[in-house]
């Protein structure tokens, strides 16, 4: 048996390697950039390090937790992604701003 994954960035439904279907993609991927300012410096932008699966939500949508750190002083942050339902988003946990996927660069 072959299984495939491919990773589906653009928001279409697609098939994962489990046999899942469902929305895959949103813009909170490593390595790029938010444009808002650090909470401790107040520069930006702020750099996406990590993304982590956190959960899934009732909605059966994935719950990622992503950690920014800053370019300037390497401040850390963290907000939530798919916070309970797809498309929610919660606000960044210092610096009490809520990120958007215009903010990316």
């Amino acid at each position: 048996m072959i299984m495939v994954f491919y990773n589906n960035f653009d928001n279409v439904h697609g098939e994962d390697r489990f046999g899942l279907v469902g929305k895959t993609g949103d813009g909170f991927r490593e390595d790029r950039q938010l444009a808002l300012p650090c909470y401790k410096c107040h520069q930006g932008p702020l750099v996406i390090a990590e993304r982590n699966w956190g959960a899934t939500n009732n909605d059966d949508s994935q719950q990622y937790q992503i950690v920014v750190c800053c370019t300037h002083c390497g401040a850390v942050d963290e907000f939530i992604v798919n916070d309970g339902r797809e498309h929610q988003i919660s606000k960044l946990k210092h610096a009490h701003q809520m990120p958007s996927e215009q903010d990316l660069k």
